[in-house]
């Protein structure tokens, strides 16, 4: 049995409900490799620290069967009509590839889904699913599929109940998804897939982060630091938690060293927080003149003032991405630098707080800092929560930048003002700030300038709830002219000037919401104060983009914005750390005997305990156990084939979903069967007999040969059925069935080149069985390269010698770019087939065969994962 212990489920049927059990569809799920028969679920994406509606995931539920993929990674299968999964998900920035294979036995087949991001959702019926009724490979689950020659999804009713009449209950809350299949209700099979990508508007679009890298699931600071200055491209999940990045140590013998000073005074007696200390440094050797103030004072080293916050200085191509609601990094300050060749970082579903918030000029939570001659490129930073911060967001130097929903709290009880006195110094950029929400802002929202590069910026969507001094200036020189655009943005209070200009930049304001403004004319024009907002000829963005509706930027951008999107919230200062709590583990476990059917589950909670464990038939609970061993007997069931799950439930209130269990009541239930988890499964129960198929022969079940070469003969023998059925072969190739000896042939020479996903399936057995394999016919007549080159495309079988892998390290036959990647284990057996190569080697060493369009080999080689 494999164990969904990653999948969390919500029920609204009540807890008495042990009703009497209907007789509901229970479907079979395609066996053949090309419809995912064999898959196994797992995906580093899952989690299991929220239940339904509680985060982001995939809500789904199909009127049948179905298997659920997110980029080839399975998540979730099932065959019990009408029964409502949510996965928990963590979604990544750049193409998301939802692929649902469904199955039907009742002549009106459709798949209910509804996709939570952490700002939108995705449903099906919005008219972008495409829909096959069948397929011949299984490229259709992987990220850069081919969509064209597939057909647009048919929407059918909406979720209240399922196609075939059906009472639905337990999907998502005033859902906007609708029931979709192909273009016939009635047929048995659906393949549907769903493509949404998640990337930056704006400036920022061209960041891809750690794409083209491995995907790293981190759980600590130290690991965590690696990754982000490592030289190798990486996406760096950090699991649902909190994280204590602080170093302390004295600020003062640090400034010293640097050059620095720390300087001091008492708060003033109508500062908010008047009985603070005021901290600012001094860029003077043992001097605080520079900063103005004749009242200021050097604070010594042995008033022990502190500062903690971690500076990590982070290398290019980083995706920093907090899982499910999101990571809290306390103390952490992420310098990208030029330095460090920091260009193509994307920073996502974060909380950065706890930046020396005593002190003033102390330390970013996030910045960029490029170099005159050196930009910074590419950079977003989406879903930041961000507060007691020392020094603001500061980015400078910078091209191709995104900053969006980011929450930015400049609200801070340890300094004398209340309020964080920076936030964004921009300057010599190219940015993008959309749908962001400040609020408790002293000023710099932002402060723009520019002095060897001309600043171009771009806010828009944005919600001001108040600030204090003022909200945008803009600065350039006689040869740089910094231009904004603040497009459609709310200010709650513009406490003193909206936006300021010199008489090097340029601004243009459209369709402005200020609710309050205490100055009758909040726009400074080089010095001089007037009452209208400026309409400054400014540059066209070159992007798309867009514009959300005004007036409800207030109420939206509070809840939308910061980790976590709409499931999060900032942490308290005083957060607890350590990793979220995750739902408990349960696999479940049936059988019948005489008129019962006997029910029993395995469950167990790491990091707590299990409450209760429930036992459901279909969609409907029929017993509840709250102690261990976990069981349940069940009688009077009509004859039938049901499925069967447990839920368990943890004492923090967290559920975890079992996989199915299928049995089979004949009667009156005197003889059953039961088969779990994957309907491929060749075991038996007592009473039914199940078929198998074994491989004979020489020939590999697994071959790349030239068109017209013939394949090395193979056969497959069979038992426990009367006969077999073969599909899916290549023109040529002979299939000869003998029922008499219970085997069939493969035998012939290919006159169709491609890929050929074939599959044998027995006939007449109480419980069949499918075996599958995969044929690639190469057509090197396409080509001008030798006979050496053709000679070379044989591909390996399982019985492939040590001399021909080895002699096919560091083999290159053409230097052309990929379309079809094959990967196989030093023994020969193929491991993973697809249009794009995986992120890591499902083994190493491995041997890497790569294909041009054409299905010519180009490369062969042994690689071993770094």
């Amino acid at each position: 049995m494999k164990v969904l212990g990653v999948l969390s489920v919500f029920f609204t049927m009540a807890s008495s409900a042990f009703a009497a059990v209907n007789l509901t569809e229970v479907a079979s799920l395609p066996t053949a490799a090309a419809y995912g028969g064999g898959d196994k679920v797992g995906s580093q994406l899952i989690g299991a620290t929220y239940n339904a509606g509680e985060g982001p995931g995939i809500w789904i539920v199909a009127d049948g069967g179905y298997r659920l993929y997110h980029n080839g990674s399975l998540l979730a299968e099932d065959n019990q009509a009408g029964r409502v999964r949510f996965i928990p998900m963590t979604f990544l920035p750049g193409e998301n590839a939802i692929s649902i294979v469904a199955s039907n036995a009742d002549g009106k087949g459709g798949v209910l889904v509804q996709i939570d991001e952490l700002e939108k959702s995705y449903y099906s019926g919005d008219g972008q699913w495409k829909a096959k009724p069948s397929v011949s490979n299984n490229a259709w689950k992987n990220k850069g599929r081919d969509l064209s020659q597939w057909g647009n999804a048919t929407t059918y009713n909406a979720a209240s109940s399922t196609p075939s009449g059906m009472t639905l209950s337990g999907f998502a809350p005033n859902t906007n998804a609708k029931w979709i299949w192909t273009d016939d209700v009635a047929d048995t099979v659906a393949v549907l897939l769903y493509t949404f990508n998640i990337k930056a508007e704006g400036f920022g679009a061209a960041t891809t982060g750690g794409e083209s890298g491995d995907i790293v699931v981190t759980s600590d600071t130290a690991t965590i630091i690696k990754h982000l200055k490592s030289s190798d491209a990486v996406t760096i999940l950090v699991p649902e938690g909190t994280y204590d990045f602080r170093k302390f140590r004295n600020a003062v013998t640090e400034a010293t060293a640097a050059g620095r000073t720390w300087c001091s005074s008492a708060c003033g007696s109508n500062d908010k927080n008047s009985s603070n200390t005021f901290y600012r440094i001094s860029f003077q050797v043992n001097s605080c003149s520079d900063l103005g103030s004749s009242g200021l004072n050097i604070v010594q080293e042995s008033a022990n003032l502190q500062s903690w916050s971690s500076w990590i200085t982070v290398s290019k191509n980083k995706s920093l991405i907090g899982m499910g609601r999101g990571a809290n990094l306390r103390g952490i300050s992420l310098a990208n630098r030029t330095n460090e060749a920091a260009d193509n970082n994307i920073y996502r579903n974060l909380a950065i707080y706890d930046i020396n918030p005593h002190l003033i000029e102390a330390g970013d939570g996030l910045d960029v800092v490029g170099t005159d001659a050196d930009y910074v490129e590419n950079f977003w930073a989406d879903h930041i929560s961000y507060k007691w911060i020392s020094d603001g967001m500061d980015l400078e130097n910078i091209k191709g930048a995104t900053i969006s929903y980011l929450d930015y709290d400049g609200a801070n009880e340890y300094n004398c003002y209340y309020y964080d006195p920076y936030m964004h110094l921009v300057q010599n950029a190219q940015i993008t700030f959309a749908n962001n929400y400040w609020h408790n802002s002293y000023g710099r929202v932002p402060k723009i300038s520019s002095d060897n590069y001309a600043s171009r910026v771009h806010i828009y969507n944005s919600y001001i709830d108040y600030n204090h001094w003022h909200v945008v200036d803009v600065s350039g020189n006689s040869g740089y002219e910094s231009q904004l655009l603040y497009e459609n943005n709310y200010i709650g209070t513009a406490n003193i000037q909206v936006a300021g200009k010199d008489a090097y930049s340029k601004i243009n304001i459209k369709n402005l919401t200020v609710k309050k403004a205490n100055n009758s004319k909040p726009y400074s024009n080089d010095g001089t104060a007037q009452a209208t907002a400026f309409t400054d000829n400014v540059f066209t963005p070159s992007y798309s983009y867009v514009l959300r509706t005004n007036a409800n930027l207030p109420s939206e951008n509070p809840t939308y914005t910061g980790v976590g999107g709409k499931w999060g919230s900032m942490p308290a200062y005083n957060q607890a750390f350590g990793l979220s709590n995750k739902a408990p583990t349960v696999t479940a476990a049936a059988s019948v005997s005489g008129t019962a059917v006997n029910l029993s589950a395995s469950a167990s909670d790491s990091d707590g305990s299990v409450s209760k464990v429930e036992f459901y038939i279909g969609n409907t609970l029929v017993n509840t156990a709250t102690t261990s061993p976990y069981k349940a007997t069940v009688s009077g069931l009509s004859g039938g084939t049901y499925s069967v799950v447990a839920v368990a439930t943890d004492n923090s209130g967290l559920k975890q979903m079992s996989e199915f269990v299928t049995i089979t009541v004949e009667g009156d239930g005197s003889s059953s069967s039961s088969e779990s988890g994957s309907s491929s499964s060749s075991e038996s129960s007592s009473g039914t007999v199940t078929a198998n198929i074994a491989k004979c022969g020489a020939g590999s079940q697994y071959q790349t040969k030239s068109l017209g070469t013939a394949i090395d003969a193979f056969c497959y023998t069979w038992t426990g059925a009367s006969s077999i059925e073969c599909s899916g072969f290549p023109s040529g190739i002979s299939i000869t069935i003998d029922n008499a000896k219970q085997k069939v042939d493969f035998a012939g020479t290919p006159t169709e080149a491609g890929e050929f996903a074939y599959s044998c399936t027995t006939i007449g057995a109480e419980q069949n069985f499918t075996k599958g394999g995969n044929l690639i016919i190469v057509d090197n007549n396409q080509s001008s390269s030798s006979a050496e080159e053709s000679s070379s495309s044989s591909e390996f079988s399982s019985s492939s010698s040590e001399e021909s892998t080895t002699a096919l390290n560091g083999m290159n036959l053409k230097n052309q770019e990929s379309a079809y990647v094959r990967i196989f284990d030093m023994q020969g057996r193929p491991v993973y087939s697809g249009f794009s190569r995986p992120t890591k080697l499902p083994t190493s060493p491995a041997i890497v065969v790569e294909y041009n369009n054409q299905m010519q080999i180009i490369r062969r080689q042994v690689e071993r994962s770094k």
